[in-house]
């Protein structure tokens, strides 16, 4: 793995620089992490986040829609942009030399955007339209039905907003939106690759050390739920979606949770794979992650089946579940090191993803954890070590979600 120097800055406004110098590259990436998701949408206008997300790019600053864009592409920036409950997120990947240019840039998307009528409708017949996409990809809304059903308000809102509550958006909800929640306050800036931590304090202070804005509170966590929901869909194929708590990052048994969902769905290898797909025949597909959702943990689990399978497949996932604190072998753990392993050294190897984990780890740990220090907290763990977590956190509480022909039953 790439040895990793880390520095942490604070500016005056309560922005948080964060930068992870890499040597050997020559590109560099970052992330703007700003506290204003889905979860503090106007009411009754969710998706409001998501389409002033489309809309900071349509002019800003001194240029219209098409003269900034220009303006990217002749750095090379490779952008992307997103709404989670809690956060958006702004990111980019380019050569090194182009890093502090398209800063500047930035500073004139986040604080002086255009935001105008034409391309506000633009913006919001955009976000429609990928609403209405999601009808052809069950996969995907499948996840967010599921997120939808488990977590609690207003960390359910789903990001791409609701059919009739953006109809109902208008612009003033957008700028009002972002004059509100767009603010340096609780933000964090990171950066990694071949970076200058110094010299990206003096832009930060150049471009956005002036900007101000309110302290961002983030709103009431209740517990998440246990529910069912089925959406009826005619069709071959029945999507299937689970979700039941687990621990967050912050939690000491974090890694051991991470190893035990990967002795479930880390490979061809692993049981959810192996039990429901390759020895029954039940599902075309089939996989679980754990996730971290507005400092709330879970598993994530997603089932593609047939209307006449689909029924013994989730009952079969979730006896894979129930069974897991019965324990785990030696070689199912070693098979699971290894792969979260391959997955840290990936992860070594991409500016991009190194600078979204540095903004990550500060917001959930308030420091940044080395790669060296995550290989090493897997590692050490022992069989033991992932059975007593699973047996104090045992997988229950399940709510389960589908699109298909037919409705099926959580039998428990």
């Amino acid at each position: 793995m790439p040895q990793e120097k880390i520095d942490t800055h604070k500016l005056s406004n309560g922005l948080t620089l964060i930068t992870e110098h890499l040597p050997e590259v020559s590109s560099a990436a970052f992330v703007f992490l700003l506290p204003c998701g889905v979860a503090y949408d106007p009411h009754e206008r969710t998706g409001c986040a998501n389409v002033l997300l489309e809309l900071l790019f349509r002019g800003a600053g001194p240029y219209d829609s098409r003269a900034l864009n220009q303006k990217m592409d002749n750095l090379g920036l490779h952008r992307n942009s997103g709404v989670t409950s809690l956060h958006c997120s702004f990111s980019g990947a380019l050569l090194s030399d182009n890093l502090l240019e398209a800063l500047k840039l930035h500073s004139d998307v986040l604080r002086q955007p255009t935001l105008d009528n034409d391309q506000f409708e633009f913006s919001r017949d955009l976000a429609l339209q990928t609403l209405d996409s999601l009808e052809d990809d069950p996969r995907q809304k499948i996840g967010l039905l599921a997120q939808e059903h488990f977590l609690p308000w207003p960390y359910n809102r789903p990001a791409p907003g609701v059919k009739d509550q953006l109809q109902n958006l208008t612009l003033q909800d957008v700028k009002d939106f972002w004059s509100l929640q767009y603010s340096p306050r609780n933000a964090i800036f990171a950066a990694a690759g071949k970076v200058d931590h110094d010299q990206l304090i003096t832009t930060l202070e150049e471009n956005f050390g002036s900007w101000q804005g309110d302290q961002i509170t983030e709103p009431p966590r209740d517990k998440c739920k246990i529910s069912k929901f089925h959406q009826p869909k005619d069709g071959a194929q029945v999507h299937i979606g689970v979700m039941y708590p687990s621990v967050n990052s912050e939690d000491k048994g974090y890694y051991a949770a991470l190893t035990a969902v990967a002795v479930l769905s880390g490979g061809m290898g692993s049981r959810l794979f192996t039990e429901v797909r390759e020895k029954r025949g039940l599902c075309y597909a089939i996989g679980a992650a754990h996730k971290v959702a507005g400092r709330m943990g879970a598993v994530h689990c997603y089932l593609g089946s047939t209307p006449e399978r689909a029924q013994e497949a989730l009952d079969v996932t979730i006896k894979e579940f129930t069974k897991l604190p019965d324990g785990i072998t030696q070689a199912e753990l070693d098979r699971a090191k290894v792969g979260l392993r391959a997955s840290l050294i990936m992860q070594g190897e991409s500016t991009s993803a190194r600078a979204l984990g540095c903004a990550g780890d500060f917001y959930h740990l308030h420091r940044v954890r080395t790669l060296q220090e995550i290989e090493q907290n897997i590692q050490v763990l022992t069989v033991a070590d992932v059975v007593e977590h699973v047996q104090n956190h045992k997988p229950k509480d399940f709510t389960v979600v589908s699109i298909g022909p037919k409705d099926i039953e959580l039998n428990t």
